[in-house]
């Protein structure tokens, strides 16, 4: 058996049945073992970083091992935004990258792929000959299984080497589950059982764990306020104590009613400053994250409980279990089921541009309960978060904050559309975004996936115009016309639909209909639009420069 169809075996056993690639001379043998393989679904990307994020998306909306393949060099180096996009999320992403064969002469496209790809998804390892692939593919499961990305790099003669360990290839032993003290779980337990009002702030250190139902239970005990960050968005969603998302990209609900609260239990997350502008500062904080508690001007008081967010969050029920249930209160629950705008201001409509607080008003009402929602952009993704609910954490992601970069999210939607194909896909961005990953249109046509693309189109980039302004520098550099996308999806392949006024709101459910195959809309927006929060998070980005 050679390497490569060890590592095949592997990757089967493993339960991976769809990777992402792109061709290279340097994995086109492994590509068709892969597709000769039954079961095994290739799908072939147009960029090797969008292959990476497809592979993101992918893991996002399964909870599932997302995979990607690439060639050599160039291959690689093109991955280097996407992974560090699935890093900065929490993704687990497995990066086959072909390398350079052993001692063959240099080349100008010759690195240190090992290297590459520790700096860019923090782990990476590089096959020196067949014995060592048993110890990398075992590093390589310990760190998906944390949900973080890995790179593996296969130098083309050790692929086609023989392989005697292929029996060895076993995923290791899950590590064992960090407990907790009596000690501190008897403090956090007063803590809360004492509180007049307690908020309950959730993070992806909860969500991955699975900690989202004992947390339910815990609030309905207290009758406390359920608040998440960006990446745990959607966990409490349809319980009536859910106030939604903390920081700026919230509506801004759950920092009017944690405000309210006396005693603030953070669960797996860091508290970091977009984060914090929710916060109520006259709080006690319980933080629970098995992660160091960060030196965070305000909370240097704080329970600090470093554990894991399922087996510290069971053990205070199992202690508060005595204990009658609490209502909430009063004043919080109706801010909660009455809550305001995030912005309230009337709408700016033109003749030939909305404002993208109506057109996105109008989508909340027409997307399906059950479909998946992406977002991405800048200044769109920020209204967007505002007015499109998340069904769930595994329904809905926004992948332009994860490490500040735009373009990838087509691609995760590409990827989100593959791992849950019985329901359809909407992708709302901004122009700027599109455009860096446009080719992949080409992709959804290929593989007529059900997903629709909305372009909030204000012919530039918004965010940027913000922060240019409120430093008098000229806004206008920010300014870029688009083509008409939906010509260009109609020539892809795709169905078009173009939105250019007040007038045209008329044929948005037509076009936000659940088609055969993929569809965008192009959706002219009114760049005069500031959402208030914009300037908000650019002070804060400045201060923390």
């Amino acid at each position: 058996m050679k390497t490569r169809e060890a590592l095949v075996n592997a990757l089967v056993d493993d339960g991976i049945d769809t990777v992402f690639c792109l061709m290279g001379d340097s994995v086109q043998h492994l590509m068709a073992d892969l597709a000769e393989r039954p079961g095994m679904r290739l799908v072939h990307g147009r960029h090797e970083a969008s292959v990476v994020s497809m592979a993101d998306g992918y893991a996002r909306f399964s909870g599932r091992t997302g995979c990607a393949m690439v060639t050599a060099g160039p291959g690689l180096t093109n991955t280097a935004t996407a992974l560090a996009v699935a890093r900065a999320h929490g993704s687990p992403v497995l990066l086959l990258a072909g390398d350079r064969p052993a001692g063959r002469p240099a080349r100008p496209a010759d690195l240190d792929q090992q290297a590459f790809g520790s700096l860019t998804a923090g782990e990476a390892g590089r096959l020196v000959s067949p014995d060592d692939l048993p110890d990398h593919w075992r590093q390589a499961q310990r760190a998906l299984a944390d949900h973080r990305p890995y790179v593996l790099s296969l130098p083309v003669d050790v692929q086609d080497a023989g392989c005697d360990k292929a029996s060895s290839l076993t995923s290791p032993e899950p590590e064992p589950v960090s407990l907790v003290s009596a000690d501190e779980i008897r403090q956090a337990a007063d803590a809360l059982a004492r509180a007049r009002t307690v908020g309950i702030v959730a993070g992806r250190g909860a969500l991955v764990c699975g900690a989202g139902p004992a947390l339910r239970e815990l609030a309905d005990r207290l009758g406390a306020v359920l608040s998440t960050t960006l990446l745990a968005h959607g966990l409490f969603t349809g319980h009536p104590a859910d106030a939604g998302m903390v920081g700026e990209l919230g509506t801004g609900r759950a920092r009017r009613a944690l405000e309210a609260c006396d005693v603030v239990l953070a669960v797996g997350t860091s508290i970091d400053p977009m984060v914090q502008t929710s916060l109520p500062g006259h709080a006690r904080y319980i933080v629970v994250d098995r992660e160091p508690l960060p030196s965070v001007v305000g909370y240097a008081d704080a329970l600090w409980i470093r554990a894991d967010a399922l087996v510290t969050v069971d053990a205070i029920n199992r202690l508060l279990s005595g204990s009658s249930a609490r209502e909430l209160d009063h004043t919080v629950a109706e801010l909660l089921h009455h809550p305001s705008p995030a912005d309230a201001r009337a709408w700016m409509d033109t003749d030939t541009t909305l404002d993208p607080r109506h057109v996105l008003t109008e989508i909340a009402d027409l997307l399906p309960a059950d479909c998946g929602v992406v977002l991405g952009g800048g200044h769109a993704a920020l209204n967007s978060c505002h007015l499109l609910r998340a069904a769930a954490p595994t329904a809905w992601t926004l992948v332009s904050t994860d490490f500040g970069a735009i373009g990838q999210s087509l691609p995760v939607a590409i990827g989100c559309a593959l791992a849950r194909p019985e329901r359809r896909t909407y992708h709302v961005t901004g122009d700027g975004d599109l455009m860096m990953s446009l080719s992949e249109v080409d992709t959804a046509v290929r593989y007529a996936l059900p997903l629709t693309v909305v372009v909030l189109n204000d012919q530039g980039f918004g965010q940027e115009r913000v922060t240019l302004g409120q430093r008098g520098r000229p806004a206008g550099l920010a300014d870029h016309p688009s083509p008409d996308f939906a010509a260009l999806a109609d020539a892809m392949g795709a169905q078009g639909h173009r939105i250019e006024g007040p007038a045209d709101l008329g044929r948005l459910a037509h076009a936000l209909g659940d088609h055969p195959g993929p569809v965008l809309v192009d959706i002219r927006t009114n760049p005069a639009y500031l959402n208030p929060a914009a300037v908000r998070i650019s002070r804060t980005f400045t201060r923390s420069a």
